[in-house]
C-alpha cells in the first residue's frame, strides 16, 4: 500500500482476521467506490472546497489531516488530545505489544532504524510486558 503524507513508499499491509475492520478490504472497497482504481497514485483522500460540493485535483493539505484527526477525537469525548501523530504512535506501541522487534516496527512505521523517537514509544509499550515488577506482587 502506498503511504506517505509527503512522499510515497511502498508498505505491505495484511488483511484483517475481521473483515468489518480490515484494511485491506476498506482500502479496496474505497478505490472502488470513488474511482480511484485507475489512478494507483493518485491521493486516496481529496480537497473539498468549504462552500461547493465539489471535488479538487491533489490530496488534502498535510495539516488537515492531523486537524480531522483531533476534531474526532474531541467530538468523541476523548480526555487525550488526539494529533495526526497518533495513529503513528499507535501502530509502534501496539505492534510492540504484539512481539514484533523494533526494525519491523520502524520499517513499518518509517521511522529510521536507530530512531530515538520510536524508542520512546516502544520503551511506554515494553514497561508492562517486560516489568521488573511482574510475578512478583
Amino acid at each position: 500500500m502506498r503511504v506517505s503524507k509527503t512522499w510515497p513508499r511502498m508498505v505491505p499491509v495484511t488483511y484483517g482476521s475481521r473483515p468489518a475492520i480490515c484494511p485491506v478490504r476498506a482500502w479496496n472497497a474505497w478505490k472502488e467506490a470513488v474511482g480511484l482504481a485507475d489512478e494507483p497514485n493518485s491521493p486516496a483522500f481529496r480537497r473539498l472546497p468549504l462552500r461547493w460540493h465539489t471535488v479538487m485535483q491533489g490530496g488534502p493539505q498535510l495539516e488537515s489531516v492531523g486537524d480531522v484527526i483531533t476534531r474526532a477525537g474531541e467530538r468523541a469525548g476523548i480526555e487525550i488530545r488526539f494529533t495526526g501523530h497518533s495513529p503513528r504512535r499507535g501502530l509502534a506501541a501496539s505492534s510492540r505489544v504484539k512481539g514484533h522487534v523494533r526494525i519491523v516496527v520502524a520499517k513499518q512505521g518509517g521511522w529510521a532504524p536507530h530512531s530515538k523517537v520510536l524508542a520512546g514509544y516502544l520503551d511506554r509499550a515494553d514497561q508492562w510486558e517486560d516489568n521488573a515488577l511482574t510475578g512478583m506482587l
